[in-house]
């Protein structure tokens, strides 16, 4: 209507300016005239309105300029030609100019859809994790749209999550219950669906289909429009597009950029998908590889000491023989000795999983290192068998740490040096600052050390070098046992080694004395 009523005023403008001057300007250049204004027209508004002004041009034309003036009666046969291929060419004319015009914007706008899928493609194919790439995804369609927000969402068997967004704070809420219902629908029917206001051209506005058995759902102020997303003719989640869009290219026809962007996030939720899959499917598989490795180590673990035990007790028990108090005692040790054992792997076994499944809660305050390195000491008197352990540092140094569980880490790794270092040489225990905020407790021994390509691999469940493997046995859990309880702790432990012997540091917060006294 806009476009009709300015060519009506305009050609009436025309009219005025041109009509006091018609004998000096002459019909034809008038009928130049009218034809220019007919192109114009047709260049400005579309087809439509150009051929609504090339009649109304022609009838001014006929009007107000031809003889007889003021009526639509023409004497001239050659002035009714003329009018007829005026006429004709107005409307070829600017049938002509409006296809061009129609095609350079439908040019113009498939060159920017193409920029906005190349951006695209270069913004997501360089991410790794498939959620960085849905992320990518949503800020290209907010930048395309000029949108406040865009996210994808996926269904889970308890409803739907949003797997990635961008824009404002609000693109990454949960679908509300009128947000639920347009989702639904977008999944079931395949169909745009839209909520309120998204700034969408009306003539392109998708279609909005009611959900059968559904009253109406009152509409938000911000509209919401939701793109469903299909990989094999099966829908998996939706494009969440927030309104109203802003200033683009794309306001008029949105469907075809729109259903390029569901493509790319249909194929990003399902890598998404596989992703999980092989994730779960890799932690089975480690899950797996842990029991196999448990179960190895126990059987090998268990299996020798209860032997040596039975063995004991059946020698013990057998009647015919008379054992003398020596052997009696040789075997009441290798008793004593084999439950220990078997306590201690057992005790591994227990605290690793207490580690590993969370349900150790660290109890944090301030404590003095010599404490922990006293107590240490003395749980591990009757392991050092005579060995001495020695503990070497100042006061006043105050960790922020849980007790218990640092002691244990610094039992295990007094026991695991009994073990390994050269006999008759001392243990040392000791403390020193490291730097403004770290208290080092260590552990040292003068042992045969351990080899290069075993360091990085000590703290590992089950690693042993296969040279300990055969000096002594064990489970391969202690140090493993170590490191959880120094990292509950909020601490961490490392171990430097040379021929000359092994030293295990652990790092622990610092507190200052002032404060640890406060």
């Amino acid at each position: 209507m806009g476009g009709a009523l300015t060519t009506i005023a305009s050609a009436a403008a025309l009219v005025a300016v041109l009509a006091p001057f018609h004998r000096q300007v002459g019909l034809l250049n008038e009928g130049l005239i009218f034809l220019a204004f007919t192109l114009l027209v047709s260049a400005t508004w579309g087809r439509q309105i150009g051929l609504f002004a090339a009649v109304v041009a022609n009838l001014a034309l006929n009007f107000f300029f031809v003889e007889p003036l003021h009526t639509f009666t023409v004497q001239d046969p050659a002035n009714v030609f003329g009018l007829l291929v005026f006429l004709v060419v107005s409307i070829v004319g600017g049938t002509l100019l409006s296809n061009a015009r129609s095609s350079a914007r439908e040019a113009a706008r498939r060159e920017a859809e193409t920029q906005v899928l190349l951006q695209l493609s270069r913004a997501m194919i360089g991410q790794i994790d498939p959620i960085d790439a849905l992320s990518s995804l949503c800020r290209e369609v907010v930048g395309a749209f000029n949108a406040p927000g865009a996210s994808v969402l996926s269904a889970t068997p308890t409803g739907w999550r949003v797997l990635a967004s961008a824009g404002d704070g609000n693109s990454s809420r949960m679908p509300d219950r009128a947000e639920g219902v347009m989702v639904e629908q977008a999944i079931h029917t395949g169909i745009v669906a839209r909520l309120g206001h998204t700034g969408l051209s009306p003539a392109r506005r998708p279609r909005i289909v009611a959900p059968a058995g559904r009253r109406r759902v009152d509409e938000p102020e911000r509209g919401v429009a939701f793109v469903p997303l299909e990989v094999g003719g099966k829908a998996i989640g939706v494009l969440r597009l927030d309104g109203p869009i802003g200033s683009t290219p794309f306001r008029d026809n949105a469907e075809g950029l729109l259903a390029a962007f569901a493509r790319e996030a249909a194929l990003g939720v399902q890598r998404a998908e596989f992703a999980r899959a092989a994730a779960h499917a890799d932690a089975l598989m480690q899950a797996d590889e842990m029991k196999t490795a448990l179960m190895t180590s126990i059987s090998h673990d268990l299996k020798t000491p209860l032997a040596s035990i039975k063995m004991a007790v059946t020698s013990l028990l057998d009647a015919s023989v008379a054992w003398p108090e020596t052997d009696v005692a040789a075997f009441l040790e290798v008793i004593d000795g084999q439950a220990d054992r078997l306590n201690r792997v057992i005790s591994d076994i227990l605290d690793l999983n207490r580690i590993e499944s969370g349900v150790v809660a660290p109890a944090l305050r301030t404590v003095e290192a010599r404490a922990l390195l006293e107590d240490a000491r003395e749980r591990t008197a009757i392991t050092a068998r005579g060995r001495e352990v020695r503990v070497d540092t100042a006061d006043g140094l105050f960790v922020h740490a849980d007790a218990s569980l640092v002691v244990q880490a610094l039992v295990n790794l007094i026991e695991n040096a009994v073990k390994y270092a050269t006999d008759g040489t001392p243990i040392l225990l000791g403390a020193q600052p490291s730097g403004e905020d770290a208290i080092d407790l260590f552990v040292a021994d003068e042992g045969p050390g351990i080899a290069t390509q075993d360091l990085p691999h000590v703290f590992e469940r089950f690693y042993r070098a296969d040279d300990q493997s055969r000096r002594v046995k064990g489970s391969g859990l202690g140090l493993a046992i170590v490191k959880g309880f120094v990292t509950l702790s909020g601490g961490s432990v490392h171990v430097d080694s040379s021929p000359d012997g092994t030293r295990f540091t652990v790092s622990l917060p610092a507190v200052g004395q002032e404060r640890a006294t406060a």
